[in-house]
């Protein structure tokens, strides 16, 4: 396995996930307000977020009602979420799972599975692909949806863009930081770089930390081959420049 591995790699961010965000709050707020359209559409009444990170989609879903179940390959990721659960006096069953083997944690099936960000783009295989799909398809319930989303890459490849500044000058946590995003394409893969330039401002000192992932960048009309190949249907797709939303299937 690669050192730069999903597992790793989250594991690795978890402490400073909330960094990415000016407010975790509104970031949850706006992640609904997308979502509960499409949930809504479909009559969506139970959901398994197979990717949940920290719990940023998840725990704001039940607290709007739906019946949720959270997985991620991340054990310090579920960490977080099941604090931020507690501390929202929120009920999410947070397990630690491979979305590629859903079935070996979560046994029930659901109206929706739901993967935000980029998590398939991990899959850096066709076969771990179909894997996963095979297996958010396998969790639905006869008419359930599945919402996958990830960075457009035709449009990032395209363009090869290489710097991304995601945070300037925030601070949190008793320290000030800026974060930056560089992406380094080589044969086949992106390595994805998260650069930290960090200052203590109790004690001043300035210093720069980097943790890097490999992706996958998995075009659009393979991806819905993919998704075809396992079975879905009636595959909606949104799209900008930055991500992909496909909005697939299960027909009876």
């Amino acid at each position: 396995m690669s050192k730069f591995n999903a597992e790793n790699f989250y594991d690795k961010i978890a402490n400073k996930y909330s960094w990415f965000f000016s407010s975790r709050n509104r970031i949850m707020e706006m992640s609904l307000k997308e979502l509960q359209p499409i949930l809504e559409k479909f009559n969506v009444k139970s959901i398994l977020d197979c990717s949940c990170g920290d719990g940023l989609q998840a725990i704001p879903l039940a607290k709007q009602g739906y019946f949720v179940d959270g997985g991620d390959i991340s054990a310090n990721m579920i960490e977080k979420a099941i604090e931020y659960a507690k501390n929202e006096n929120v009920k999410v069953n947070f397990k630690q799972s491979d979305f590629r083997k859903l079935e070996n944690n979560f046994t029930q099936k659901y109206d929706c599975v739901l993967s935000c960000g980029n998590s398939i783009a991990h899959m850096m295989t066709d076969s771990d692909i179909i894997k996963a799909v095979s297996s958010i398809y396998n969790r639905l319930d006869e008419n359930g949806i599945a919402i996958i989303e990830m960075r457009n890459y035709d449009y990032l490849t395209s363009t090869q863009t290489r710097f991304l500044p995601m945070r300037i000058n925030d601070i949190q946590d008793g320290f000030r930081y800026s974060i930056l995003y560089v992406f380094d394409y080589l044969p086949e893969i992106i390595r994805f770089n998260l650069v930290y330039l960090i200052e203590n401002i109790e004690s001043g000192e300035k210093f720069m930390e980097q943790e890097a992932v490999d992706l996958n960048p998995i075009k659009k009309d393979d991806f819905l081959a993919h998704l075809k190949n396992v079975g879905f249907a009636n595959i909606d797709v949104e799209d900008n420049d930055t991500n992909i939303r496909y909005i697939a299937r299960k027909i009876s």
